[in-house]
């Protein structure tokens, strides 16, 4: 079992290095930041009791939210899919470092 384990590592480093850095690590922000972003916006107007009327979705303060959530959770995806990138790479074995 734990071969399988590091074989599935090792087949996600291939896949990665394939990508190369910079493109891993924007599709993994864009993989968390979109859905992240969408649910939490939509708890959030769900919270606040609003509901999703035309006047709300198209307000400024919406839009600043909308931008706000999006921005932070894009930087973690960012700083997460370059922690994975670093822990492949040691993991796997690349001489190099980024």
């Amino acid at each position: 079992m734990p071969g399988s384990i590091q074989t599935r590592g090792a087949e996600a480093w291939r896949k990665a290095q394939a990508m190369g850095l910079r493109r891993f690590v924007v599709l993994g922000a864009l993989r968390r930041g979109i859905p992240m972003s969408v649910i939490v916006i939509t708890v959030l107007e769900l919270f606040e009791g609003g509901g999703f009327t035309r006047e709300r979705l198209l307000s400024a303060d919406f839009f600043e939210r909308v931008l706000f959530v999006f921005a932070v959770f894009l930087a973690g995806g960012a700083v997460s899919t370059f922690a994975r990138w670093k822990a492949y790479e040691s993991l796997h074995g690349d001489e190099t470092s980024t």
